[in-house]
C-alpha cells in the first residue's frame, strides 16, 4: 500500500510538472506562428521520418537482443522490434504506474520466470542508449567548442556529461579497487545487486564494446537524422554543428524523469538550446508536436500486441 502511495505521489508531482511546463509554453509561444510551420510538412516527408524512425528501433532491436542473449533470453529480434512498439505505446497511452521498460522486461522474462535477467537487459539497454547519447554529445561539442563555451548553459551541462560518462565508464575499474569492498557495505543491496549486473556486462568487452556500437548508430540515425527530417521539412534553418552539438543534449536531458512522458520537459529543452542559434521558439515546438503526433500514431499501431498479450496473462 506505501509503495502505491508513493508511486501515485510521483505521478502526480510529475503532473503536476508537465502542467506547470506546457502552461509557460502557451503562454510564451506564438501560436499562430506555429501553425504556420506545421503547414509546411507534405505526406512524402512524414513516410520518411516514419521510415528513419522504424529503422533506429531496428537498431535498437539487435542491441537489446544481443543484450538479452548475453543472459541466456532466447529472444529474437523481430519479438524485441515489437516489444520496443507495445512499450512505447504503453509510454503514450498507458500512463500507469508498469512502464513501457517494466512490460518489456516481463514478457520476455515470463517463459522461464527469469525476471532479474531480463530486467537486466532492459537496464543495460537504456544504460548503453544514455551512454551512447553522452558520447555523441560530447564529441560534437568537442568539435563546436567556439560556440559552446560561448553559451555557459552548454558549457555546464556538457561539461557535467562528461563527469557523468568518466564515473560510468569508470564503474569496473573502481569495482576492482580494494577500498570497493569497504564501501559497498553501506550501498543498499538492491543498488549492489544493480550494480553486480552492469559489471557483469562491463566484463565481457565484445558485449558492451558492440551494445555501445549499435548505441552509437542508433544515435545518429535514430536520434540525429530522424529529428532533422522535421527541421529540413519545415524549412528551420540551423548550421549541421550546431544542431548536432545540441540535439543529443536535448535527448539526455529530455530523459530527466521529471514529468509524464517527458512533457513540457522536451519542448523547453528544444527552444532554450536551439535558442542560442537564433532558432524561433514556435519553430521548435511546431517540431516536438509533430515529432510526438507521429511517434504516437506509430506506437498505436501496437495496440493489437499489447491486447494479445494481456489475454495470455
Amino acid at each position: 500500500m506505501q509503495i502505491n502511495q508513493k508511486r501515485i505521489a510521483q505521478f502526480v508531482l510529475k503532473l503536476a510538472a508537465s502542467a506547470v511546463l506546457v502552461y509557460l509554453l502557451i503562454l510564451k509561444i506564438e501560436w499562430a506562428e506555429v501553425l504556420f510551420y506545421l503547414k509546411r510538412i507534405s505526406v512524402w516527408q512524414i513516410v520518411l521520418y516514419v521510415a528513419v524512425l522504424l529503422v533506429g528501433m531496428v537498431i535498437s532491436s539487435f542491441k537489446w537482443q544481443m543484450l538479452a542473449k548475453f543472459k541466456g533470453l532466447d529472444v529474437s529480434v523481430q519479438q524485441c522490434f515489437q516489444l520496443y512498439l507495445t512499450g512505447t505505446f504503453i509510454n503514450n497511452f498507458l500512463p500507469s504506474f508498469i512502464g513501457g521498460d517494466t512490460y518489456r522486461a516481463y514478457q520476455i522474462g515470463k517463459k522461464d520466470k527469469r525476471f532479474a535477467a531480463a530486467a537486466a537487459s532492459v537496464v543495460m539497454d537504456r544504460l548503453t542508449g544514455l551512454l551512447g547519447a553522452m558520447l555523441l554529445s560530447v564529441f560534437f561539442a568537442a568539435l563546436n567548442w567556439q560556440v559552446i563555451f560561448e553559451h555557459k548553459v552548454l558549457l555546464s551541462i556538457a561539461s557535467l556529461i562528461l563527469l557523468c560518462l568518466f564515473g560510468v565508464l569508470s564503474l569496473g575499474l573502481i569495482m576492482k579497487l580494494p577500498f570497493w569492498k569497504h564501501l559497498a557495505k553501506f550501498i543498499p543491496k538492491k543498488v549492489l545487486e544493480f550494480l553486480g549486473a552492469l559489471h557483469e556486462y562491463y566484463a565481457h568487452k565484445k558485449i558492451f564494446l558492440g551494445a555501445m556500437t549499435l548505441s552509437v548508430v542508433f544515435g545518429l540515425v535514430g536520434l540525429a537524422v530522424l529529428n532533422f527530417v522535421i527541421f529540413w521539412a519545415l524549412g528551420i534553418q540551423v548550421g549541421l554543428l550546431n544542431y548536432l552539438s545540441v540535439i543529443f543534449l536535448i535527448s539526455i536531458v529530455s530523459a530527466v524523469p521529471i514529468s509524464v512522458g517527458n512533457i513540457g520537459v522536451q519542448e523547453w529543452a528544444y527552444v532554450t538550446f536551439f535558442g542560442f542559434f537564433g532558432v524561433s521558439s514556435s519553430a521548435v515546438i511546431a517540431v516536438s508536436i509533430i515529432i510526438r503526433i507521429l511517434q504516437m500514431i506509430v506506437s498505436f499501431t501496437a495496440l493489437p500486441l499489447y491486447l494479445k498479450n494481456r489475454k495470455a496473462v
